[in-house]
């Protein structure tokens, strides 16, 4: 199940990617990449859920990555680093449908920065998750 995940937040981050960067239809898009990457049901269902999830609240995602790396505006950060940092924020903070344990989301953002980002993306989605998880989920078990 794991790698299928890791397959899944691979092909979401391609998705956000072009959404991003086109204006191409977002359904259209993901059913194109799903025939394409023959998911199995439960991998399609959990694309969806990241891809509809970010895209759904994706102006309060950029809003918290503003908040935690001030120096860096979204509208100037590398699309990449953008949908990972977007993925894994929608998993930590909104995704209820099951909580993937936040090391673990954190981990998969850096592994994903690391093989598809700038040399220094790992480090910037590291520190950006890191300061979210301490000011925002850490912040609420007080």
């Amino acid at each position: 199940m794991a790698s299928l995940r890791h397959r899944v937040r691979i092909t979401a981050l391609q998705i956000l990617f072009e959404l991003d960067a086109t204006d191409h239809a977002p359904d259209e898009v993901v059913a194109r990449r799903v025939e394409e990457e023959q998911l199995p049901p439960e991998g399609e269902r959990f694309l969806r859920r990241l891809i509809f999830g970010v895209w759904e609240h994706y102006p309060y995602l950029d809003r918290i990555i503003e908040e935690a790396a001030p120096s860096w505006p979204v509208s100037q950060m590398p699309g990449v680093d953008k949908a990972i940092l977007r993925i894994a924020l929608y998993e930590i903070m909104i995704d209820e449908t099951e909580k993937t344990p936040v090391k673990a989301v954190i981990n998969e953002a850096v592994e994903l920065a690391k093989h598809f980002g700038s040399d220094n993306s790992s480090r910037f989605v590291n520190g950006v998750l890191g300061t979210v998880v301490t000011r925002y989920i850490e912040g609420k078990r007080e």
